[in-house]
């Protein structure tokens, strides 16, 4: 029964995604209805999404890494050499992972989303039966990348209009050392970012007068990313602070030639977080989600804890607008400091599409 069950909100689910001109069903859904959700939230992750965000406290403190997801592990069929994973029907882009122990791992997969996987030996034969499994849909879809805190897509999250699209737009903290161009992020971490979230675009809201991005001009992540440096204040309102700088920004979130795109700061929680904001309140996330998004950060290295008074502050700037929901509001806002209407129409199209 409790399969059934699974299986029908699964099936919801798919269908009013469809309905809103999201990813297609088989994206959504198992292979079949034998399958159990497998969680990708820690258990101190699972407690703070599932209770009240102004409880965070109890759960981390911004002081060490708690950011990284739980990884599928999956059992290998005896004599097995690899394990080949794959989204719904999409056998063509499986993802092939190599056997230790009698199991492979995966990390960053998708939320909500039923996957494949069948045991292979050496000469890529399939050994035994097929597995199927789904992962759980509660947002944020948090990432694994090495030598990065506190990395996250955007997509994911529930609104009004269906599911906000997994894989385009990701906020991380830096790459490299702030006044430095020494990396932190790992070849591992690279290799993710490049290859797993295929990443084409950083964005670095660092600021460059100061040295603050350490004098780079090039994206750590190789020569097949763009590096766009984007400076923004910190130290106050955020969205006031850089409100003239919001319409070029936007003009980049609009371009679909810049997707997937990866945007930071430093830590990835100021002027990132205000940053995820204004773009998850423009695509319809509730005011609790986005605390919760917000205050999510403090489970990454960020040198100490943040509290919920950022994310009043930005309610309060852009509930001054107007608009009947904070979606309305928050295109309004935006529109009043100079965005233009048909660069948040793409970005809606490329992030609802």
């Amino acid at each position: 029964m409790k399969k059934i069950i699974l299986f029908l909100l699964i099936l919801a689910l798919a269908l009013s995604a469809v309905s809103c001109g999201k990813a297609p069903a088989d994206d959504l859904l198992p292979p079949d209805d034998s399958v159990a959700a497998v969680s990708l939230h820690t258990e101190a992750q699972a407690a703070y999404l599932a209770g009240d965000p102004a409880l965070f406290s109890r759960y981390a403190s911004g002081k060490e890494e708690l950011s990284r997801p739980l990884p599928v592990v999956l059992r290998a069929e005896d004599g097995a050499a690899a394990i080949e994973l794959y989204e719904g029907a999409k056998i063509t882009e499986a993802i092939r992972l190599p056997v230790s122990g009698g199991q492979a791992v995966a990390y960053n997969l998708l939320l909500g989303t039923g996957y494949s996987y069948r045991s292979l030996d050496a000469a890529g034969e399939q050994i035994g039966s097929l597995g199927s499994f789904i992962t759980e849909a509660q947002a944020p879809r948090n990432l694994d990348i090495g030598g990065v805190t506190n990395a996250r897509d955007l997509g994911g999250w529930q609104t009004a209009d269906g599911r906000i699209r997994q894989g385009m737009l990701f906020r991380t903290a830096k790459y490299n050392a702030d006044e430095s161009s020494d990396l932190l992020i790992t070849e591992e971490g690279i290799e993710t970012m490049t290859k797993s979230l295929g990443i084409r675009t950083e964005i670095d809201l660092r600021m460059v007068e100061d040295n603050e991005s350490g004098g780079i001009t090039a994206s750590p992540l190789g020569e097949g990313v763009n590096y766009i440096a984007f400076p923004m204040q910190s130290g106050g309102n955020i969205l006031t602070l850089n409100k003239d700088r919001f319409a070029a920004l936007f003009a980049l979130f609009a371009d679909e030639a810049n997707y997937p795109i990866a945007f930071h700061c430093s830590i990835g929680t100021d002027r990132t977080g205000a940053v995820a904001f204004l773009i998850g309140a423009l695509l319809g996330m509730s005011e609790e989600d986005l605390s919760r998004d917000y205050l999510f950060s403090n489970f990454g290295e960020i040198g100490g804890m943040r509290t919920a008074s950022a994310v009043k502050n930005y309610l309060q700037t852009v509930k001054s607008a107007s608009g009947n929901t904070l979606a309305e509001k928050a295109r309004n806002y935006l529109l009043s400091v100079g965005v233009a209407a048909e660069d948040l129409d793409a970005l809606c199209a490329l992030m609802h599409g």
